[in-house]
């Protein structure tokens, strides 16, 4: 939930690199941020910490560091994302231990936390903050011997969960020790410079070179060397190469990221198929898929936190229709509490804009200890999530900045409905005119998108209406139900206003009881076989004085409030690829309206790496 950072130069002036990289997170929502930066030759430490949005941290540095002369090659940066604890001065990044020796910053949580605490109340420690990276702190003070790398290595297998720390010493100048479990940071490194970062876009058009760690390995950089270590011993690792300039982040001349994202769409869809699908030959070439036998899989768990959770819905409900196999979609933080039969025609598929999203990867670890089969579908292809797997599906939507998932979302269910007419076709179980008529389909969809998106005023202007209302329900039945739940979750995320996802079905089963003209119904009415039944469900509403917009390609319904038409396609199972597109620019366009802030939305986080 925090961004952590660290920073190496062979020369004495790193502070441009502090104050561009503190840029470069203000996209981000945070509630406190801070840094210590160490002379490499006296081994002199300053900090600075600031309550509040990282410009206030920028602008704190920039004054702090004014008229000073003196001048550092190394330091760690913190920005919080509170999950724990007040936020304030004393609860800021970074932390130190009472002789201010040991400076650290760290994200994750520590679960033993009071167990730890109490045996150093026993050795008479004090503490100034509730964080319990102040006790880890103090555990490195407590055991200290004057060796640097035997005292982190002495105090870390008795943390438990998950971390990623950065932590340096006043006593051992130049020298600074990176170690991670369960938490994301990247190791990069080029001739003059070392890079720690939980985020790869703020290296962006940096470095090119980077190593990522598993879990338990530490490095440990002293001077213009470093060293990684695994279980006390010394070991190496490949070194990748990334084109990082690819992922610098512009908003060009949108007013938001999210809105730059959801207008990207298109672009994402044509991207994911390139070279993936043979429209000429209707063949799908994913390496991936081809790594497992679907012949003999009968079963297919999809495993998912919130917005992938919704991708997941609607990925069970077509591999169980299209495909015709057994798919369900389980809550990741769920899965681990629960008794799983050890079935061997099961496959698990592993859902994640970052790839370093806590639960799944908690829920990944259980499966992998009993050896089943795994594919991941992510957005950041050296995740964490990604190199644990066999094999995965690269959703290649570029950055995304919008805490509120977008173009994610998209990449997500675009690999699912692919995935679904792949074993459609392998198990041969398929009217093979409809298998050629959804790879058409998929051949036009980012003509479809582009004909919502060339509406959005008219969207906009059905929001001006909308903002004045404060509860909403969106309902949507078979494949629209969980295309509801999304647009549902991006509407509270982002507008701060309350709403719920049902299924159509369910009206008369309780949240008919608070329809009234107070609260606008928002129904998904596709054109396909459950038409009359969508209908029904308007006539239900409006029979109880209640307000109705209908996203579909239907004409002339009667009685409805507003409408935001769609394309009508060939084939129902590509509707929702087109309604929502929709619902994120409902959601997009209230929230601007009410002035809320879009693109980082209050008490979020855009990678979840806490449980």
């Amino acid at each position: 939930m925090c961004g952590i950072f660290g920073y190496k130069w062979k020369r004495l002036d790193a502070y441009n690199i502090i104050v561009n990289w503190l840029k470069r997170l203000e996209y981000r929502w945070y509630d406190s941020a801070g840094l210590a930066v160490q002379d490499g030759e006296t081994g002199n430490i300053e900090v600075v910490k600031s309550v509040g949005e990282v410009s206030k941290l920028i602008f704190k540095v920039q004054q702090y560091f004014k008229d000073k002369k003196w001048k550092f090659n190394l330091g760690i940066w913190h920005t919080r994302w509170a999950t724990h604890w007040w936020v304030n001065l004393e609860n800021t990044h970074p932390h130190t231990d009472t002789k201010w020796n040991f400076w650290l910053v760290h994200n994750g949580i520590i679960e033993n936390v009071d167990e730890l605490k109490k045996f150093l109340l026993e050795k008479w420690y004090k503490f100034y903050s509730e964080t319990d990276t102040e006790i880890v702190a103090k555990l490195l003070e407590y055991y200290y011997d004057w060796d640097f790398l035997k005292t982190v290595e002495k105090v870390l297998p008795m943390l438990e969960w998950a971390y990623a720390f950065l932590i340096i010493n006043k006593n051992h100048p130049g020298q600074i020790i990176w170690v991670k479990f369960g938490s994301p940071l990247v190791f990069w490194y080029n001739e003059d410079e070392i890079y720690f970062s939980s985020d790869v876009n703020a290296l962006a058009g940096l470095v090119n070179n980077f190593i990522s760690l598993d879990d338990g390995e530490l490095v440990y950089v002293r001077w213009n060397d470093f060293i990684i270590r695994s279980e006390w011993k010394i070991i190496t690792k490949p070194i990748q190469r990334i084109n990082v300039e690819e992922l610098q982040i512009e908003k060009w001349n949108y007013k938001h990221f999210m809105l730059k994202e959801i207008f990207e769409q298109p672009e994402i869809i044509e991207r994911f198929l390139k070279w993936r699908i043979s429209f000429e030959n209707y063949d799908i070439t994913i390496d991936a898929f081809r790594k497992f036998d679907f012949k003999k899989i009968d079963n297919i768990v999809l495993i998912w936190c919130w917005t992938s959770y919704n991708a997941a819905h609607l990925g069970s409900r077509w591999l169980n229709n299209i495909a015709g196999i057994n798919a369900k979609a389980e809550i990741a933080s769920e899965l681990v509490y629960k008794k799983i039969n050890n079935v061997e025609d099961t496959l698990f598929i592993f859902i994640s804009q970052s790839g370093e999203t806590a639960d799944t990867i908690e829920a990944l670890k259980l499966v992998k200890q009993l050896w089943w089969k795994t594919l991941w579908i992510v957005n950041v292809v050296w995740s964490t999530i990604s190199r644990i797997t066999d094999a995965g599906v690269f959703t290649r939507c570029g950055p995304e900045v919008g805490v509120a998932s977008t173009k994610a979302f998209m990449g997500q269910i675009l690999a699912l409905f692919v995935l679904s007419l792949y074993i459609w076709k392998i198990k041969g179980n398929l009217n093979y005119v409809e298998y050629k008529t959804a790879i058409d389909e998929i051949k036009n969809l980012s003509k479809h998108i582009t004909e919502i998106l060339n509406q959005s005023e008219e969207i906009k202007k059905v929001a001006k209406d909308l903002k004045n209302y404060t509860n909403f329900f969106f309902l949507g039945r078979m494949y629209q139900l969980p295309i509801a739940d999304e647009a549902s979750l991006k509407f509270k995320e982002i507008t701060y206003l309350h709403s719920e996802a049902y299924p159509a079905w369910e009206l008369k089963h309780g949240p008919l009881a608070l329809i009234d003209n107070n609260t606008p119904s928002i129904i998904f009415i596709p054109k396909d076989w459950l038409e009359k039944e969508n209908l029904s469900s308007v006539k239900e509403i409006k029979a109880r004085n209640g307000k109705v917009l209908a996203i579909t390609d239907l004409d002339n319904i009667e009685n409805i409030d507003w409408t935001i038409r769609i394309p009508s396609v060939k084939q129902f199972y590509i509707y929702p690829f087109l309604t929502v597109v929709v619902g994120q620019l409902l959601a997009y366009y209230v929230a601007d309206l009410l002035w809320r802030e879009i693109d980082k939305p209050r008490n979020l986080a855009k990678s979840v790496t806490v449980k």
